[in-house]
């Protein structure tokens, strides 16, 4: 790293006797005895342990929490995989439907052929001899 120059070097001190020019001193306040700021200094021990239960269940929801949604995730991954089975499934029976309507078709159209060779063969068998 370089090394700041005498310049460089000047202004920072000149910053930094600025900075200490706008500080104030804290005042120290003393009210009531010492036996005052032993019972605030309780006080605020207490607070604190409070806290720091309260902090410890907050960690215990937020543990929980975590672990329900892993739990969701994995839930969510299962059913992911269920419905690509579902969507093939369905992508083969549709494949299978269209080819069976295509069969019907085709059948339909078989049966007319035959209905239309039967009628004509019964024409046919009602005509008279020689004629």
């Amino acid at each position: 790293m370089n090394q700041p120059t005498r310049e460089e070097f000047d202004d920072h001190e000149r910053r930094i006797k600025k900075l200490e020019q706008k500080t104030e001193p804290i005042p120290v306040v003393r009210d009531g005895s010492p036996e005052d700021v032993l019972k605030k200094i309780d006080i605020i021990q207490e607070d604190t342990n409070v806290l720091k239960i309260e902090m410890a269940g907050a960690r215990a929801d937020i543990l929980a929490s975590r672990e329900s949604q892993a739990d969701l995730r994995d839930k969510l991954i299962e059913h992911s995989d269920d419905l690509k089975v579902i969507k093939d499934k369905q992508d083969t029976h549709s494949e299978l439907l269209g080819q069976l309507i295509t069969i019907g078709e085709a059948t339909k159209e078989d049966i007319a052929s035959i209905k239309a060779t039967q009628e004509q063969i019964l024409a046919l068998l009602q005509q008279k001899p020689g004629e």
